[in-house]
């Protein structure tokens, strides 16, 4: 038995494409599957159920399976098609997520895209840009830059500096925010420190600004 896992570990490592193109097998059942993947080329990602450990450095990866837990390196782009995933990865440059109740733990995203409804992405620290169009998502980060809120999700962050709420009903909850500008509806912003520009062009929205503390 153990020979048969050693073989399988390393055909993954040398055919990572292939791995997403083929059924399961089932001695893969239970295993952490290597994946060599590599800047210049897609790595997919289609098995159901299945933990992936990518090695890098990464350039497309794309998840199409289900219920999968991957770890990677840095990628380029990380697009998330299935549902259910949880990925653990170091610095993303642009992330896409269209698949629902995905989890995204990473230490900084360069652009994000957050569609998939009931998702969840954690950054330690700065998200460049951010767009969440879903609904029952969330993104809590250190930092966010330019944040554009179209669904209904929540984020938190210790700041961010821009911030455009364009959805109905939201939960945005920042330590310290330099603009938020809001013209969807019913929408719910608190800020907990310093002082914040804030244009609100929406209807029966919330906001909590607390006084500058000097």
């Amino acid at each position: 038995m153990s020979f048969h896992r050693n073989a399988l570990s390393a055909l993954l490592v040398l055919t990572p494409v292939a791995v997403g193109a083929a059924a399961v097998p089932a001695q893969a059942a239970g295993l952490v599957i290597p994946v060599q993947c590599e800047l210049g080329s897609e790595t997919v990602l289609a098995w159901d159920d299945v933990e992936y450990d990518l090695r890098g450095p990464c350039g497309v990866v794309r998840l199409t399976g289900d219920g999968m837990t991957v770890t990677m390196p840095g990628a380029t782009r990380l697009l998330v098609d299935g549902a259910g995933n949880t990925v653990t990865a170091k610095p993303l440059t642009e992330v896409q997520v269209g698949g629902a109740d995905t989890s995204i733990t990473a230490p900084s995203i360069r652009s994000l895209a957050l569609s998939g409804a009931g998702s969840t992405v954690t950054v330690a620290g700065l998200v460049e840009r951010a767009e969440l169009t879903s609904s029952s998502s969330s993104l809590t980060a250190d930092t966010i830059n330019a944040l554009r809120v179209r669904g209904a999700d929540t984020v938190t962050a210790r700041k961010a500096y821009r911030t455009r709420i364009t959805g109905a009903g939201s939960s945005v909850a920042l330590t310290r925010a330099v603009r938020v500008v809001l013209t969807g509806d019913g929408n719910t912003v608190t800020v907990t420190r310093g002082r914040t520009t804030v244009r609100d062009r929406g209807v029966d929205n919330v906001l909590d600004l607390r006084p500058r503390r000097d």
